[in-house]
């Protein structure tokens, strides 16, 4: 007869579950909506008890694969969250607003933050940004200012190597962005 868990035991199992589903959550939110959640935050809480875990698992063998499995996986869906913007992607907050740009040589994206998400509002094919002379090829001395807002609109001012105003239709929270990405 196998003896039960300790209430310990028990608050360490639910913390690794609710790790993992918050993860899994936010990989369904970015793959329907757009949304991420803010899970780079994760990363010491769930070290942490993903540490405690496997020491106090260890005796009992199915419980300490579950949660070596959940700890891994975990770990690679924050890992893939981190570095989804890629190696050539340059991301600045817009000043005096709930926005940042996320700017590629050839595209950029504006992101709305919430209070526990963020959000890519629209997306467009662009080469405000390009510089052919960097190694990442972005024109890192850009700044970008909201001009104007609508419901359904963003008018930003861009200044770098080509000075431009443009237009954003932007897509709603639980609307998948309907423009054609480009990485």
């Amino acid at each position: 007869m196998q003896k039960s868990l300790t209430l310990f035991q028990k608050i360490l199992l639910s913390l690794i579950i609710i790790f993992l589903l918050i993860m899994v959550s936010d990989l369904l939110l970015q793959y329907f909506f757009d949304i991420s959640l803010f899970c780079g935050e994760l990363i010491i809480p769930l070290a942490v008890v993903g540490i405690l875990s496997l020491y106090v698992f260890y005796s009992r063998k199915p419980l300490f694969m579950l949660v070596l499995f959940s700890i891994i996986i975990s770990f690679v869906l924050i890992f893939a969250n981190l570095t989804k913007g890629g190696a050539t992607a340059s991301r600045r907050a817009i000043t005096a607003s709930e926005y940042s740009i996320e700017v590629r040589p050839h595209s950029y994206s504006i992101i709305r933050y919430y209070a526990v998400a963020e959000k890519i509002v629209a997306v467009k094919k662009s080469d405000a940004f390009f510089n052919p002379d960097s190694k990442t090829g972005i024109d890192l001395g850009y700044q970008v200012k909201i001009r104007k807002e609508t419901p359904d609109s963003l008018f930003i001012e861009i200044n770098s190597g080509l000075h431009q105003t443009d237009g954003l239709k932007k897509s709603s929270l639980w609307q998948k962005s309907q423009i054609n990405r480009v990485d």
